[in-house]
């Protein structure tokens, strides 16, 4: 039996081709919410300090940034809240799902001026609860989104590119 040697090739570099292309490439629904608010979740307890950006103490735009990009949102950076707030990649939502972002906005006057101004920022885990930094308990904990900052309001956000 003679075989020859440019089909033998071809079919080859198909099969490898074939075998690299992702079955199935997106996730299924719900994946990366879960993800996220499983990543949020492995947060909890841990010690909240202004500037902190690792497993011993982290503030909130860390928390955010470090669980998003746990669970690989695409090209995302370090920002601090009122930046990540007025980047276009963190999409507005009145509709929030488990795994957004909640920003917190409220009056802040400085030189005689009043801006409205994103001042805290976490994650969204669903039924009127997220995970943040939180400033009375001093580590990453689950509140109940009315009443914590009652002087604020929040804006509901998701990183479009996960």
């Amino acid at each position: 039996m003679k075989i020859d040697k440019q089909k033998l090739i071809v079919a080859l570099l198909l099969a490898i081709f074939i075998a690299f292309i992702p079955l199935g490439a997106a996730a299924p629904a719900g994946t990366i919410e879960n993800a996220t608010v499983e990543t949020a979740q492995s947060w909890l307890g841990v010690r909240s300090i202004h500037g902190g950006n690792n497993t011993t103490a982290i503030d909130c735009s860390h928390l955010v940034y470090q669980v998003y990009n746990q669970v690989g949102a695409k090209d995302i950076f370090f920002q601090k809240v009122p930046y990540m707030k007025n980047n276009t990649d963190y999409v507005n939502t009145s509709t929030p799902a488990p795994g957004d972002v909640i920003f917190w906005q409220k009056d802040v006057t400085q030189n005689n001026k009043t801006y409205w101004l994103a001042t805290h920022v976490g994650i969204y885990i669903g039924n009127n609860q997220f995970i943040h930094t939180s400033f009375d308990t001093k580590n990453v904990t689950t509140d109940n989104i009315t009443g914590v900052y009652y002087e604020g309001m929040p804006y509901f956000a998701k990183w479009s590119r996960i």
